[in-house]
């Protein structure tokens, strides 16, 4: 008959269960094989939480992490209730606007055929009707006069005056700024491959060959490179970046499925941030992109488990932090398998919970560094003595023991967000990053080179650290590329970066 494992109704009778399993698999393993469970165990430089008279620091721990955990699950809920409140009691939306967020402009339309001043208006009725007004194309035709002083007429040297020309922003191509920022911004903003805008541009009569679409958005991309250098230069000025990788589709083996290649995305998270910055040499995955990208640095790096970013380790100057979202992740896929897992998501959304009340409550970073320390810290050194005790009663490749062996790896450097109060607890920042050229990649599906791929580098960095910053991308473009000029000096160039864009 099988018998199922009824767990009880409290974490604190579940640590203790763990602890007395975990004892008794510990006998039976010395009398059966003369070895110890420590032979399996996660590695670590510490005593093992079953040698005799441990089980107080256990304890002990677990002690702290309810305590914890009970201020941090009382403030969450005191912020819920005075949130709902609030919600309740907003007031109306201005009269000028409708439910729709937008302006309205009102008309007033009466019967045909009356004088209006023979009637009384005792009532009235409202219509609210959305409209949109499509894209315009046009060509503007700009004449530049020559002109010639009339008293100079027959003059061996008259005085010649002619306006300056307009300025070329791709060379030969007659393509406006507006133009080129819609184009960019369509197709890296809001995921419409060059084909779709070409249909879209035919309905309202211009008709262009797809290639010629994509011929000026990679000249465009030739003329944004300068800006581009020194927006690198401007995120690693940070001090804190996260980082991360995404993969691109390259159609570059004639015949052949596209290869995978690699961008890598540099997000400052400083307390006064700059933007992003995307980077694509030939694919690659390996450690030579971050060791290039951060010769040099001095300041607090953020990433997952990747093994490429252990070497940073030992860099002097450099702080490395991990993410707690990724190790949470783990936590959630092992719940299917091992319901034990339970007990640490939830340990750890207390963790977020702490987060969330400290941002409701507008604390600032000294603030937000004691608190968690007061309170995050005994949650962590908990979870760490919960996965100690709980790994031992795990078969080495179960998902619970995969993930407590991943997030033991990372631990040191999970602490260290408790250390400042501007430290992230996660990289979710760079992760949202991610999404425009993960969706991009759904909907144009590749790039035919590396060279496609470096353009497209150029113009997630820009079109994500608009976002990031809250500017309208395609307004930015524009203006930028009106204003950019190739004999620009470095400062020049630093004002028109997304930070300093002031419309």
């Amino acid at each position: 008959m099988e018998k199922t494992l009824t767990l009880p109704d409290t974490i604190e009778a579940c640590h203790e269960m763990i602890i007395s399993q975990a004892r008794l698999i510990e006998q039976l393993r010395r009398r059966a094989f003369g070895g110890s469970l420590k032979d399996r165990a996660v590695r670590y430089d510490g005593p093992s939480l079953f040698d005799e008279g441990d089980e107080e620091s256990v304890l002990a721990s677990k002690k702290e992490l309810e305590k914890a955990s009970r201020d941090v699950d009382e403030a969450a809920e005191k912020r819920r209730a005075e949130a709902k409140a609030q919600s309740e009691g907003r007031g109306r939306r201005p009269e000028k606007y409708n439910i729709y967020g937008l302006p309205v402009e009102a008309r007033t339309v009466y019967p045909e055929g009356i004088d209006i001043g023979d009637y009384d208006i005792i009532g009235r009725d409202e219509t609210n009707v959305l409209h949109l007004q499509p894209q315009r194309l046009w060509v503007e035709k700009i004449v530049t006069p020559i002109l010639r002083r009339k008293a100079d007429k027959g003059a061996p040297a008259p005085e010649i005056l002619q306006a300056e020309r307009p300025h070329s922003i791709i060379g030969g191509g007659h393509a406006g700024a507006d133009l080129l920022a819609t184009l960019v911004d369509n197709k890296f903003n809001h995921h419409l491959p060059e084909y779709r805008q070409v249909k879209m541009f035919a309905e309202l009569g211009l008709k262009l060959p797809t290639s010629t679409v994509n011929d000026w958005i990679h000249a465009a991309a030739n003329v944004l490179f300068p800006l581009y250098e020194s927006q690198r230069e401007a995120v690693m000025a940070g001090r804190y970046v996260q980082i991360d990788e995404v993969p691109w589709n390259i159609a570059d083996r004639k015949g052949q499925p596209c290869r995978k290649g690699y961008a890598w995305q540099f997000r400052d998270v400083s307390p006064h941030p700059r933007g992003t910055f995307f980077y694509y040499h030939k694919g690659s995955r390996g450690g030579e992109i971050p060791r290039t990208q951060l010769r040099g640095y001095q300041g607090v790096i953020q990433n997952d488990g990747y093994k490429v970013y252990n070497e940073f380790e030992n860099v002097p100057g450099i702080t490395v932090l991990a993410c707690m979202a990724h190790i949470r992740r783990k936590f959630v896929d092992a719940q299917k398998s091992n319901p034990l897992a339970c007990e640490a998501v939830k340990y750890i959304a207390t963790l977020y919970a702490l987060e969330e009340n400290l941002v409701a409550s507008g604390a600032s970073a000294d603030e937000i560094r004691a608190e968690r320390q007061r309170l995050a810290v005994p949650i962590l050194k908990g979870i760490e003595a919960w996965m100690r005790t709980a790994y031992v009663t795990c078969t080495p490749k179960e998902p619970l023991a995969v993930a407590i062996k991943y997030a033991l790896s990372l631990w040191p450097r999970v602490m260290r967000y408790t250390e400042e109060g501007y430290y992230h607890i996660d990289s979710n920042p760079v992760e949202q990053g991610q999404r425009p050229s993960a969706l991009g990649r759904k909907n144009y599906l590749f790039s035919q080179n590396d060279r496609g791929a470096e353009d497209n580098a150029i113009f997630y960095t820009f079109i994500v650290s608009c976002e990031n910053l809250g500017i309208n991308p395609r307004q930015w473009l524009q203006d930028t590329l009106q204003r950019l000029r190739p004999d620009m000096d470095e400062p020049e160039l630093i004002q028109l970066l997304p930070y300093n864009y002031k419309t």
